[in-house]
């Protein structure tokens, strides 16, 4: 799960977070991500862990989204979102039901990304798909996250960044087989000034999104 810190965070800048994503350039940022996921999620029914105000999740048409930032779902809930209060370790999902589910820059807030994937894997039918979304640590986005991190930002002081490698190694730790992926952000972050076609290329891009199959 979040440590409470960082879920006393997110209820505090609740409104703060939600309003980044429609004004420039977190709406240009936005859309590019939201293009980068669409070509990823299957279709059937999803859920998102770590939902947060359901910015991603009302774009996508996500059935379920599940959070413990009761601030944040509030805000998902007007945005039509089905909300549940939640974490990621003790999804209210029965076993096997769902056709995917997305981690949408959540990895990073986990305090044991593992534990969250192993419940992920639980709900999931057989070959059904995981979609996780991140800032690659090793890119200038990464360094600017790091840069936040370093001096002590309210969100960021609570976040772990990955790489590619690092990511797909918890996947596969967990019973999971990386099938696609599609990245974005290749502006640099002082420098966005359009949307993104997402890439199936992962290099020098800011975001990483990968879909896996329970296997």
């Amino acid at each position: 799960m979040m440590e409470m810190d960082v879920i006393t965070a997110f209820n505090k800048r609740a409104t703060e977070y939600d309003e980044w994503y429609f004004e420039e350039p977190g709406l240009l940022i936005f859309e590019s991500e939201v293009k980068a996921i669409e070509a990823l999620v299957p279709e059937g029914l999803g859920a998102e862990v770590g939902v947060g105000t359901g910015v991603f999740s009302s774009r996508l048409g996500v059935f379920l989204g599940v959070d413990p930032a009761l601030r944040m779902i509030k805000i998902a809930k007007k945005r039509g979102v089905n909300v549940v209060q939640a974490i990621g370790e003790a999804l209210p999902v029965r076993d096997g039901c769902l056709d995917y589910v997305l981690l949408i820059f959540t990895i990073c807030f986990l305090r044991n990304p593992l534990s969250s994937l192993r419940e992920v894997w639980r709900v999931l039918g057989h070959g059904r798909s995981v979609i996780i979304g991140f800032v690659s640590r090793n890119s200038e986005w990464g360094g600017l996250y790091l840069k936040k991190k370093a001096e002590r930002h309210d969100l960021y002081r609570h976040a772990n960044f990955y790489t590619l490698k690092e990511v797909e190694g918890m996947l596969k730790s967990e019973g999971f087989k990386a099938i696609k992926y599609s990245a974005t952000l290749f502006q640099a972050p002082q420098s966005v000034s359009r949307v993104e076609e997402p890439s199936s290329d992962v290099s020098e891009r800011g975001v990483i999104c990968i879909r896996a199959v329970k296997i």
